[in-house]
């Protein structure tokens, strides 16, 4: 399917363009170059946002290899100073936000007839397998190829084979579709490790902002071009669109779309569509409340979908 024609999730291919910039980071970090434009583009059918440029599997294991260690801080802080220390090595590590995602992941699941009867439960692309709720599978495993430790309890397996050609009631994927560049295709492996019957579980962020200040005019397009050939001025239109969107949920005046990690922007719908034409029933698939104790974890779309 040629990405820059059709939508993903539901494979229409009326879509909206809207100029962006590759994040200076990402052109460096990745592609070794100078940052370029590109699109962003939202299918008039499902409403399923995503970014034009996607990476190949040698590109996407250059970002993963060594994903927020020393030399991923140092050249990411590099290109965003307000990039800190503290946010990149908290990911996934506060005790708060871990015991937090376990709750609402198990409230979830409980929600839905017929998952109580799981027994064997896999992390895909899960770390250490901390986010798995307590009590959840009698048999628990963790797909990753970083070789992180699992925790307590946890099997790590570095490849599907190490399976057995067995398989598992329950698969999480949590927090990767909207990295990756071709998101039919993870779900389907994923779909490939459950038995029959079987139930996966995703979780994404819910980033839906305000775009009605971002023209698709050929004035703007020239503007975000004009911005990727000074870098300088790129970072301080970065930063006060970062701040400016995270505060208020929208682009600002002049702000300008950046294609980062997140290559994919779902919503209910679109996540749906998506589950669907991979071969699921959707059970449950919506936002999910998110204050946490003490503080206000980001917004995530949750969705239960069983195998068919």
């Amino acid at each position: 399917m040629d990405l820059a024609k059709a939508c993903p999730c539901c494979g229409r291919e009326d879509l909206l363009d809207r100029p962006a910039v590759m994040a200076p980071f990402i052109a460096s970090y990745v592609f070794g170059r100078e940052p370029w434009p590109t699109s962003l583009l939202e299918c008039r059918a499902c409403g399923f946002r995503f970014f034009e440029g996607r990476f190949s599997p040698d590109e996407e294991a250059r970002l993963y290899a060594g994903y927020r260690g020393e030399r991923y801080f140092r050249e990411r802080h590099r290109f965003e100073w307000w990039y800190s220390r503290r946010a990149n090595d908290g990911l996934g590590q506060d005790p708060g936000e871990i015991a937090f995602r376990k709750r609402r992941m198990a409230a979830a699941l409980a929600a839905v007839p017929g998952t109580q009867a799981i027994r064997s439960v896999l992390d895909y692309g899960g770390d250490r397998g901390q986010f798995i709720p307590d009590g959840l599978g009698e048999r628990r495993y963790v797909l990753d190829l970083s070789g992180t430790e699992p925790v307590e309890g946890v099997a790590a397996l570095r490849s599907a084979g190490d399976l057995g050609g067995g398989s598992v009631d329950l698969v999480l994927c949590c927090n990767l579709l909207e990295h990756s560049p071709q998101p039919a295709a993870l779900l389907a492996a994923a779909k490939g490790l459950l038995g029959p019957g079987g139930w996966l579980y995703v979780e994404v962020p819910l980033e839906r902002y305000g775009l009605g200040f971002v023209p698709r005019g050929g004035w703007y397009r020239r503007y975000a071009a004009a911005l990727a050939r000074h870098p300088a001025c790129l970072a301080w239109v970065d930063l006060y669109s970062t701040a400016f969107r995270l505060k208020a949920g929208l682009v600002p005046p002049l702000g300008i779309l950046k294609a980062h990690e997140h290559l994919n922007f779902f919503h209910p719908p679109s996540l749906a569509k998506l589950l669907e034409a991979s071969g699921f029933a959707v059970a449950h698939c919506g936002p999910s409340p998110n204050q946490g104790v003490g503080k206000a974890f980001p917004t995530a779309l949750l969705a239960v979908a069983k195998k068919l």
